[in-house]
This record gives structure tokens, sequence and C-alpha cells, in this order.
């Protein structure tokens, strides 16, 4: 973010004169997509945050408010995030008794379960203008070939070369 003037500035110097213009167009929409993608992010934190602390409230299980702020912040990393934000609800969960630890691992399997397939596709879809499909397999491939890390930035990656070969094509049938 700090270099992101420079960058505007240095890219289009990779291309033949008088492209610039159409450089400095694809940087935007790329930027626009990419604030999309990160407001996406946001939503499905906010979203998991609030989500989480309902069921754990209605479980009554203590401490609900932090646990669903910090199952919140995990959303950002993807498959093992919301694993991490698990393990603490589970623990308060045990000290009480097995039976509401038991309900605590079934509601986060199943919020989990409703954002993978739900909440993730129809959230990015409205944020980046990508199909579900095109990004759940996204993931799964981020996921596959970079772990942690290629599934987060899958969506902003494949937002990308979206908005690439949009640009290529219409240059090329001018």
């Amino acid at each position: 973010m700090l270099g992101r003037e420079n960058i505007k500035k240095e890219i289009p110097a990779f291309f033949p004169k008088g492209s610039e213009h159409k450089v400095e167009t694809v940087i935007s929409k790329v930027e626009d997509k990419l604030g999309s993608w990160f407001r996406g992010q946001i939503a499905l934190s906010f979203i998991i945050s609030i989500v989480t602390w309902i069921i754990l409230t209605l479980l009554k299980v203590p401490f609900a408010i932090p646990l669903a702020i910090l199952a919140g912040i995990l959303e950002i990393v993807p498959t093992i995030g919301p694993i991490l934000a698990a393990i603490p609800a589970v623990i308060v969960g045990l000290s009480i008794s097995p039976i509401l630890a038991i309900s605590v691992i079934a509601s986060y399997v199943v919020i989990q379960m409703l954002e993978n397939n739900i909440l993730v596709p129809k959230i990015m879809e409205k944020a980046v203008g990508l199909n579900p499909i095109v990004i759940i397999i996204g993931v799964m491939i981020g996921a596959k070939l970079m772990g942690i890390l290629g599934a987060l930035l899958s969506v902003p990656f494949i937002a990308t070369l979206v908005i690439l070969f949009q640009n290529l094509k219409t240059t090329s049938t001018k």
C-alpha cells in the first residue's frame, strides 16, 4: 500500500509507448476488484462473528463475545482459521460439560459448512463478480497448490486474471 503510487507510475513503463492509459485503466480495475474482495472478507468475518455469538449464546457458553470475535478474526485464514477458533470454544464448553463441548463442535462444523458452501461463494460473487462454482474450484486449487496462502489469495488472483483477459480480449478485437 505504501508503494501504490510508485507502482502506478512504474508499471506502464514496461509497456509500449501509447498504451500507458490502457495500463493505468487495468491497474485501476484490479485495485477496485482487490478492494471489493477485501470488503467481502470483512463482511464474511463480521457475519461469522455474529452467527458464532448467537449460537454460543444460545448454547449458554461463557465468553461468547470474545470467542465470536476470535472466530471472525480467524475467518480470514482459510481452512485452519475456523479450526483454531473452535479450539478455545470447545475447551470452554468442556470445562462445563462434555455434552456442551460436543454441541460446540457440532455448531462450529455447521457454521463452517454453511460458510464454505453458501456464504463465501455468494459474498465473493457479489464482491468480485465471479461465479460461485469458479470461486469454490479456485479456492480448492489454490489450497492444493499453495496451502492456506493459496486458498486465501485464489479469489483475488482469479479476479485479476479475469480483468487481464477481458482487457486483452478488448484490445485484440480493436
